[in-house]
């Protein structure tokens, strides 16, 4: 994929703003209707929106990346619900704010005949059906969107109702995309900001999604069965046409050029540069072990280093594989207890009035608390408007390579050579982060002989295969989902967690509105949920540590 500059103007942002609020009642609304506004210009609007949302989910700072040990917050600001889990309920409002431009983008290809835009209407219906479901659980999808017909308290409908649709409309999307009359159709190449219009992109994306969803119900194969879904062979008929190279991955990246198109670290979206969050020890140890390279695309060096070998303190420069150098100060310590690594990640869910002295030995607490010196900082990147590393990733050629050895591990797929899409996992990652074999001395050999990388060498094959793709999933949501399913990473909490020692299973549902007529629904939907022991007596099922469907009768993460 070519990187094409987002070009989002004042008037389409005038258009297509939507009022932001939880009640499920606005899943229906759409008060602008623009439904004589180009499918270009929407489009534009929905590939932005719904890059951010994803990217959001498992960003730096997030829920998902503390609970999934990339990040911890290093105040007490914001620790109580980040660190220690404290989850409140979630919103929904953007995924269907998505879908209500989608939808319009459907209509008007259907009603145009034009082929190609019903199938990235399609693909991006499936992506964004996919957050809800996968996030929530139960969720509105049949009856959502029926405002107009008078439907304004849509039911929730099953899991496996929304997966199977979003299967059946991904496979569509491929026929459709497969057909070499779809040559025919055009779209704008500045509108589409993935594939500039290239069908043929769209088709690989259409694909891997398929195989993220199949993989996603592996574990309910036989429910599917039972309502006509075939989840391996939905993934056999798809893996041949996905993604082959870090060339076709779906992404989008910053501009820079204003708040709108920036990451959110950088100064146009705040006017206090995130060092509140630090990587956390688990990734930090994690990547320090199997001296991985991706450490210091992610993180720095602590400014302070706590040393048994220097008498005196001492200014040492570090110069990393990629050539950037940061002055440390070397302290010296006969107290073994601290982290006297260049490299310190918070660990996780500490007490908040340990977050700050963590790792300060005998020196003072910080002035500023958010820069202590003796803990990593992530890396500049994360505050900065844009950087070529830092971009909206909907889904990466290493996650097609993870699925692939995955389905191998597992047999009984077409696929085979698990070592091998192992080994292309791996290189496909850190390509996407700049590292190439033989650059920058670096050895992909040297790196992948370590007995904790070498696939051979792994007991266990599948927690193998998922470790790495949590690695290679780097903020990003779908660890998460991939943790939930497989139990792999094996991540241990910290001493303090709010409803005990495990973490979250999904989101809570938007805070209900009290209408009978939605209430009837919600209630429903909740009735559905499988509290876990983690959810206090007395409490909804409507909580973080409650199994959804997808989820019972696994076994798994717990």
């Amino acid at each position: 994929m070519k990187t094409i500059k987002i070009k989002i103007i004042i008037a389409l942002t005038l258009i297509f703003q939507m009022t932001s609020c939880q009640k499920l009642t606005e899943l229906n609304v759409n008060p602008n209707s623009p439904v004589n506004v180009s499918s270009n210009y929407i489009l534009t609007y929905v590939l932005v929106q719904t890059g951010k949302t994803y990217a959001a989910l498992g960003d730096v700072g997030s829920d998902v990346s503390a609970a999934m040990q990339y990040n911890q917050v290093g105040t007490n600001q914001g620790a109580g619900e980040v660190n220690q889990m404290q989850w409140n309920p979630s919103s929904w409002s953007a995924e269907y704010d998505a879908l209500r431009n989608i939808q319009i983008i459907h209509s008007n290809a259907i009603a145009s005949g034009n082929k190609l835009f019903e199938a990235i209407s399609l693909i991006l219906k499936s992506f964004n059906y996919g957050m809800v479901t996968d996030l929530f659980g139960d969720a509105p999808y049949s009856q959502s969107l029926m405002a107009s017909s008078g439907t304004y308290f849509p039911v929730y409908d099953d899991q496996k109702t929304i997966y199977k649709g979003i299967l059946a409309d991904l496979k569509t999307a491929d026929a459709i995309l497969a057909d070499p009359g779809i040559s025919a159709f055009g779209i704008s190449a500045t509108a589409d900001l993935l594939y500039k219009g290239s069908a043929a992109g769209w088709r690989k994306f259409a694909n891997s999604l398929r195989m993220r969803y199949a993989m996603r119900l592996i574990n309910k194969t036989a429910d599917m069965t039972a309502i006509s879904v075939d989840v391996i062979g939905e993934f056999n008929a798809a893996a041949p046409n996905a993604f082959t190279s870090v060339a076709d991955e779906a992404f989008i990246p910053y501009l820079g050029t204003s708040a709108p198109t920036s990451y959110v670290g950088g100064l146009l979206n705040t006017a206090n540069p995130n060092f509140l969050t630090k990587p956390c020890k688990t990734i930090v140890d994690t990547l320090k072990s199997r001296n991985d390279p991706r450490l210091y695309r992610w993180t720095l060096p602590v400014n302070q280093k706590w040393d048994g070998h220097v008498a005196t303190t001492t200014t040492k420069n570090f110069t990393n594989l990629f050539g950037e150098t940061q002055a440390v100060i070397y302290t010296p310590t006969t107290n073994f207890a601290l982290d006297t690594s260049l490299f310190v990640g918070l660990p996780q869910n500490l007490a908040i009035v340990n977050l700050t002295t963590y790792n300060l030995g005998t020196a003072p607490v910080p002035l500023n608390p958010e820069k202590s010196p003796w803990i990593s900082f992530l890396h500049g990147r994360y505050r900065l408007n844009s950087d070529p590393y830092i971009r909206m990733d909907l889904m990466t050629d290493s996650e097609v390579e993870f699925l692939l050895a995955e389905a191998a591990q597992r047999g009984g797929f077409a696929t085979s050579d698990p070592e091998t899409h192992y080994k292309n996992g791996i290189t496909a990652s850190l390509k996407r982060w700049g590292i190439t074999d033989g650059a920058n001395g670096f050895s992909f050999t040297n790196y992948y002989n370590s007995s904790k990388v070498s696939y051979t060498s792994a007991s266990n094959k599948l927690e193998r295969i998922i470790g790495q793709k949590w690695v290679a999933l780097w903020l990003n949501v779908e660890s998460w989902f991939d943790w939930r399913r497989t139990g792999f990473p094996v991540l241990k909490t910290g001493p303090v967690t709010q409803y005990g020692p495990a973490t979250p299973l999904r989101f809570m549902y938007p805070s209900p509105n009290l209408d009978p007529k939605y209430l009837v629904n919600y209630n429903a939907a909740v009735a559905k949920l499988q509290a876990t022991v983690y959810v206090p007596v007395g409490q909804s099922a409507d909580h973080n540590y409650s199994k959804m469907w997808l989820l019972q009768g696994t076994g798994l993460p717990y």
